[in-house]
């Protein structure tokens, strides 16, 4: 469903649903800005690092969120810069070179985390198994996505 949601099939209805995932991010970023205000500011339970990271995880949600609805609006209503957007987005090099980027990063993300987790098991039980769940979703995930673009290409 997710992989669906970006197909340059229609590129006008790619936009419109880039910006009303622009607005979905949006309010769970005003949601934790308004959470980390109402609940965690004063918080004597959380430490500074905790109460920081709330802070900046939903500021940057809702400035990246901002950033893309912004950025679909100027291409849903400017022609000649959607028409730059569409046939940058479709190229055949710009494609390839994304799809090698993801492998990359994924491959590289994969085996730091496989790495980190050798220092993890001796200082925190907690982040191992933390790092150990990403591990198993990548590990899933790949598979799963693999199957349904082989069936959809």
């Amino acid at each position: 469903m997710l992989m669906r949601l970006f197909e340059p099939s229609d590129y006008d209805r790619s936009l419109r649903r880039r910006r009303l995932m622009g607005f979905g991010l949006l309010a769970v970023g005003l949601t934790g800005i308004i959470c980390y205000l109402l609940l965690i500011h004063d918080s004597e339970v959380l430490s500074d690092y905790a109460r920081g990271f709330y802070l900046g995880a939903a500021s940057g949600i809702t400035l990246g969120s901002v950033f893309l609805i912004v950025r679909a609006q100027i291409l849903l209503t400017n022609p000649e810069a959607r028409k730059k957007a569409k046939i940058q987005e479709q190229d055949e090099r710009e494609k390839a070179i994304t799809a090698m980027a993801f492998q990359f990063a994924g491959i590289f993300t994969y085996f730091a985390a496989v790495a980190s987790m050798f220092v993890l098991v001796a200082v925190s039980k907690p982040a191992a198994l933390a790092i150990f769940a990403v591990i198993v979703v990548y590990s899933v995930t790949w598979p799963l996505a693999n199957l349904y673009l082989s069936k959809k290409l």
